[in-house]
């Protein structure tokens, strides 16, 4: 996968978060949309995952959004305690 199909993973999973973000303000947590929208996002942070995990590739691109991108880290941002963790060491 090269860095556009990367970026444009980790712009979908900040989309679909979003968007579950907003399905659970709109019908509360146990709605079938909501859970429909929560396994998507799932499945799109496992290819995510999946990408690293078992290639062992070096996140660049993820280094560079930590980096350069601080709106991305809001705490309500899946991305949030990995900043949080790098932060930190």
């Amino acid at each position: 996968m090269n860095r556009n199909d990367t970026l444009m993973l980790i712009q979908q999973m900040e989309n679909a978060r979003q968007h579950l973000h907003d399905l659970y303000a709109e019908h509360g947590f146990g709605h079938a949309c909501v859970l429909e929208q929560s396994m998507l996002l799932d499945e799109l942070i496992n290819q995510y995952n999946c990408m690293y995990q078992t290639r062992k590739q070096p996140h660049h691109v993820f280094d560079q959004i930590i980096n350069n991108d601080e709106v991305m880290f809001s705490p309500s941002s899946p991305f949030f305690l990995c900043k949080t963790v790098t932060s930190l060491t």
